[in-house]
């Protein structure tokens, strides 16, 4: 999972903060404590699954970046992968796994296949992007 934020002020030319966190439901950092599951747990309970977007409550999201271990993890300069491709992006993603419950996984993956598009079936990819003639950028992952 990664989210964005916009700054509210531009800090050293960034407008942008990235923040990746990884989950798994069966291949996940060993010792996350019982809290921390139970945040996790909350944060996807809380999700309105049904909704083209899911959104969650602002509370839930909070509780849940208070909860990950910022202090490990890989930070870098980078850009955003949609136009306008802006290249002002401070990139955080957490070096812990945490556990996720089969049944969010699910609910995830079922927001894959919504749209004309299928996801499910094509993957996650972007064709070709031009942007002020200049930049170009093919994004292709599974």
């Amino acid at each position: 999972m990664h989210t964005v934020h916009l700054a509210q002020e531009t800090l050293s030319n960034f407008g942008y903060a990235a923040m990746g966190i990884m989950f798994s439901v069966n291949d996940y950092t060993p010792g996350v404590s019982d809290d921390t599951v139970a945040i996790i747990d909350k944060f996807f309970d809380s999700m309105e699954w049904e909704k083209n977007d899911p959104k969650v409550a602002e509370v839930p999201y909070g509780d849940l970046m208070l909860a990950v271990d910022t202090d490990n993890r890989w930070v870098y300069k980078g850009s955003v992968t949609t136009p306008p491709c802006g290249q002002s992006v401070f990139w955080n993603v957490v070096t812990t796994i945490y556990p996720i419950k089969q049944k969010h996984l699910d609910l995830f993956k079922k927001q894959l296949e919504r749209g004309e598009n299928d996801l499910a079936k094509t993957g996650n990819w972007r064709l070709i992007q031009e942007v002020d003639d200049h930049a170009v950028i093919m994004i292709k992952s599974k």
